[in-house]
């Protein structure tokens, strides 16, 4: 009875942690370039020695939290300084923390002109920050700038080996994971001015997740209450002396 206990307990902890999983992606489900996380269940078994008094049981446990880093859909802004990647790659940001990579290609102008983001961090070109000094700004294909028809340099675009040794960083970015590979040029990327890439989160699929894992958590409630009942009879009634 307390194995049944603590196998329905242990079966709700990672629902738990799965219903926040769900929640922040819904949360970010508008956020441009968010990359939505997803968790890793595998099942704990135990075999036991007594086949005849004791049962075999398993307990769900969460083995990880990954990022998915599937590309999300391109959104047309006609801002011509917002750019997407399609392809594999990241934008590069230098941050007080160091270089941060992302895929939110929301870009403008300081004050003093050089190229930033959202955040207010300067986006590297392959020769580091860029100052734009025209009005009238072009970005080719392959993330080459052009201001008032002059070159002026060219957006770097890094990638990695995959799987992605990569963490989520401070103001949604990435950073590499210790003794992670070192970034490289992109290669096959395509870059879309005006464009931006929205989040890769499906709402109703996020929502669906999260009705049945609410519903697992819930029957696990359930099992609980009813095997509590059960223990408080056999305590207070079956072994109550006549």
């Amino acid at each position: 009875m307390i194995k049944g206990l603590f196998t329905s307990a242990s079966g709700m902890i990672p629902r738990i942690l799965k219903q926040e999983i769900y929640a922040n992606n819904l949360a970010n489900a508008n956020t441009v370039g968010y990359k939505k996380d997803g968790a890793f269940l595998h099942q704990l078994e135990k075999a036991s020695g007594d086949l005849i008094t004791d049962m075999d049981w398993e307990v769900p446990m969460i083995d990880g939290i990954y990022v998915d880093f599937s590309q999300g859909s391109p959104r047309q802004t006609m801002q011509p300084l917002d750019v997407a990647i399609e392809g594999d790659g990241f934008f590069v940001v230098k941050t007080p923390a160091g270089d941060r990579f992302t895929r939110d290609g929301e870009f403008r102008l300081a004050p003093d002109r050089t190229l930033i983001n959202k955040n207010g961090h300067p986006v590297l070109s392959e020769s580091g920050p860029l100052t734009i000094p025209g009005d009238d700004v072009s970005i080719a294909q392959d993330g080459t700038i052009f201001s008032d028809g002059a070159q002026i340099g060219k957006l770097k675009v890094v990638d990695f080996a995959k799987p992605y040794e990569l963490r989520k960083s401070e103001f949604g970015y990435f950073a590499i994971k210790e003794e992670g590979a070192s970034p490289a040029n992109a290669e096959g990327y395509l870059i879309r001015q005006g464009y931006v890439e929205d989040s890769n989160v499906n709402i109703v699929e996020q929502m669906v997740d999260m009705l049945v894992s609410f519903r697992a958590y819930e029957a696990g409630q359930k099992a609980i209450h009813s095997q509590d009942e059960t223990l408080d009879k056999a305590v207070n009634q079956l072994g109550r002396v006549r």
